[in-house]
């Protein structure tokens, strides 16, 4: 209430503008406000920005980084039944630090003009979050629009002051009522801003402790006075006031509570009756009444966020479809009125688990993942359900990522859907996979799919604090008995193989015959690139093959995903269970070799597990720390052109072993099976290009494995496991985990 309310209000003074200052404070430069576009290449690319946080800015920042939702880890710090409120960072954040003991960080929000050209204009909002304590790792615990999946924060250089309790101004409550109007347009405001209705506010669950003694405001960005009275509302009402226990309107902050992606929540209107148009002809359902159904069941609480469903095309193969898309409509209304399930839930998980993988296998994702939706809301223990919504969620992730395109169209379940960046898609898609990998491990710590998932998606996405988050997952599967090293973790395990990260390469015949005969490979390698680099673009007689990237041969999906930074290349000799001939034919020495001497190698590639390949990378790439997909197989990597040392920057990590580099003509062996990384750095600016680097990779099997060159090799050694393609990690085809 201006005149009366105590809080930590924003003012004109706590924004600050890249550009020249004006006179007056512009309301319009608030209008328009979005994460930095280009990000993170506008931090360094843009004058506008750094004039806002660089070190000779107008608000120096000491730290800078991109804040996503808190993770379910982070949560379980802090005490249950605690509130945060939309556009009350300054209370949120010290809330946190009196109650879970977390540290408060003063600085900035940092967003960009998106009505500007890009990179052009920049506003900085003042802006208070948490650092846990023991790591110190960044957590915002301010709810944001549902557009908003990550947001930039500036770490205050100058140890910013904290701000005072003051009485609400004119002024102040107008940038109140502004940015709540902007950024939640759905929560409506009052017309007499000196008397503001008091919005209805959800209380907590029973089981959280009692509520709060005083609901503050959500348009203010600030403390209130628990101490101020309320005034009674007059006319018009624009938020409902609560006029008994039963009846309440306004925020919803209920859905706060419990979640994974609170940037991701939508505010909550009141409950609407639905009508169940089950066992209708498809004549008699109107569209309203079926995105109503799909709206209603993916609002329940015992799901993590999930990204909404195409309802447009779902509704389409609902029109025009057959009994299946029946099926999935009547078992949807089943749900929602509660009636018991008519089959023994085995026969039904697998009757489901039919319908949903022959879904996922015409490559509609989201009708798959209603099936999984409604097997969770049936069988909320069952760890499978929120797995299977895992994989579906990466495969959808997977596909944007790899299509090329720079914009993806996102659905909504209310209006239409938006184009979005594909990596902001990517990010939305891996993170609600990630949370639905963890939701199965709460449900069954012991479920080894969704460890090798959850792993494989964090190692992929990386998102803040994806290593450490890695390795306490590997080891608690190793507590579980999944594993027996957290360095080790392949989705195919062998228990009885011995293990460690890097071996002889004299103990192998095949490292002997190819280090005999480099100098014949590397005369066919060197007369290859001779080909490429002389070929004319116009002789079209000319068919030779060039370079491929990793990850676009079928069967490799997942290495794509592995390169950081750079270009990681091949020319394929050996894969996916045949001869890759248009090259081998252009490699007949090294053919003959590798069929003569290393056959653990060519049968290891006939059976599917692995591959023979020259790998080449330039100068400047990363391939990120992962683990190969079985510890049946060794790799080894004959050294063809290295043109620097391991001390100059070129080597490759094996779990906590000592990095090491390549010989040319020496093969090095290790067991990929181990957490492994590979870094070549670009050349510095006074040195020459080094060119690139090229290896023969060559996986081959174990020697102990007791299956060589056996097609059922997976089956006969690792029966969990046998019906994963190991080699598509992560997984992106659906798998029954265990037995219904």
């Amino acid at each position: 209430i201006v005149g009366q309310s105590k809080g930590y209000w924003l003012g004109e003074a706590d924004f600050e503008f890249s550009g020249e200052k004006s006179a007056t404070f512009d309301h319009s430069a608030l209008s328009a406000l979005g994460f930095p576009r280009d990000w993170p290449a506008v931090y360094g690319q843009s004058a506008a920005l750094k004039s806002l946080i660089g070190k000779r800015g107008s608000i120096p920042a000491r730290k800078v980084a991109v804040a996503g939702s808190p993770t379910p880890e982070e949560l379980a710090r802090l005490p249950q039944g605690l509130k945060f409120l939309p556009l009350h960072s300054f209370a949120n954040a010290e809330r946190a630090s009196s109650s879970g003991g977390l540290s408060v960080v003063r600085g900035w929000a940092v967003y960009e003009r998106l009505d500007r050209p890009s990179g052009s204009a920049f506003v900085a909002e003042r802006y208070w979050w948490n650092a846990l304590p023991d790591t110190g790792g960044w957590v915002d615990l301010t709810p944001r629009p549902a557009g908003w999946q990550q947001i930039l924060l500036a770490e205050a250089a100058d140890d910013a002051p904290g701000k005072q309790l003051s009485v609400l101004r004119e002024g102040e409550a107008r940038i109140q009522s502004q940015l709540l109007a902007q950024r939640f347009p759905d929560v409506r405001l009052p017309t007499a801003v000196a008397s503001p209705p008091k919005p209805a506010v959800s209380s907590p669950d029973k089981s959280a402790g009692p509520p709060p003694a005083s609901k503050p405001s959500p348009a203010a960005n600030g403390h209130p006075n628990e101490g101020s009275k309320q005034q009674k509302p007059g006319p018009p009402k624009a938020i409902p006031q609560q006029a008994s226990p039963k009846k309440k309107a306004g925020l919803d902050y209920s859905k706060f509570n419990d979640i994974v992606d609170s940037d991701d929540e939508k505010l909550v209107p009141k409950p609407e009756a639905v009508t169940l148009p089950m066992g209708l002809p498809r004549e008699a359902v109107t569209r309203e009444e079926y995105d109503k159904v799909w709206r209603t069941l993916l609002s329940a609480k015992e799901l993590p966020f999930t990204p909404p469903p195409d309802l447009e095309q779902m509704w389409g193969y609902y029109k025009y479809g057959a009994l299946d898309e029946q099926a999935l409509l009547d078992q949807a209304c089943e749900v929602l009125g509660k009636f018991p399930c008519r089959l023994e839930p085995a026969d039904w998980k697998a009757k489901t688990y039919s319908l949903t993988k022959k879904l996922e296998m015409e490559s509609r994702e989201d009708e798959a993942r209603m099936w999984s939706v409604i097997c969770i809301c049936r069988f909320p223990k069952d760890a499978d359900a929120y797995y299977n919504q895992g994989v579906l969620l990466n495969k959808l992730c997977d596909k944007a990522k790899f299509s090329g395109a720079p914009m993806m169209r996102l659905p909504s379940l209310e209006g239409e859907s938006k184009l979005i960046p594909t990596e902001q898609y990517c990010s939305l898609f891996s993170r609600a996979a990630i949370s639905y990998y963890r939701r199965s491990l709460k449900v069954d710590p012991k479920q080894r799919p969704a460890y090798i998932n959850l792993i494989g998606s964090l190692e992929r996405n990386e998102p803040s604090g994806w290593y450490d988050d890695v390795h306490e997952l590997a080891a608690a599967a190793v507590r579980s008995g999944i594993w027996y090293n957290k360095w080790q973790r392949p989705p195919h395990f062998v228990p009885s193989l011995a293990a460690k990260p890097f071996h002889e390469a004299k103990e192998f015949e095949l490292c002997r015959a190819l280090e005999e005969n480099y100098p014949l490979i590397r005369a066919e390698y060197d007369a290859y690139i001779d080909k490429l680099v002389n070929r004319k673009d116009w002789d079209d007689s000319d068919t030779t093959p060039g370079l491929g990237d990793v990850g676009n041969r079928p069967g490799a999906l997942h290495d794509g995903g592995l390169t950081k930074s750079g270009k990681w290349r091949e020319v394929p000799l050996f894969t996916n269970c045949t001869v890759q001939r248009e090259y081998t034919e252009l490699f007949p020495e090294t053919t003959r070799i590798l069929q003569a001497f290393c056959r653990d190698a060519t049968g290891l590639a006939f059976c599917g597990g692995g591959d023979v390949i020259f790998s080449v990378l330039t100068p400047g790439t990363r391939l990120r720390p992962h683990c190969g997909p079985s510890n049946a197989r060794l790799t080894c990597h004959l050294g063809m052109k290295v043109p620097r040392t391991r001390e100059q920057g070129c080597f490759i990590r094996v779990a906590g072993e000592e990095t090491r580099g390549w010989e040319e003509g020496k093969c090095l062996v290790f067991d990929d099976s181990f957490e492994h990384e590979v870094v070549f750095e670009e050349a510095k600016s006074h040195e020459p290009y080094p060119g690139d680097r090229v290896v023969l990779l060559a996986n081959f099997w174990h020697p102990d494995f007791g299956f060589k060159n056996d097609p059922d090799w997976r089956q006969r050694s690792d029966e969990m496991m046998a019906s994963v393609d190991v080699e598509t990690l992560p997984q992106t085809a659906v798998m029954k985990a265990a037995e219904i």
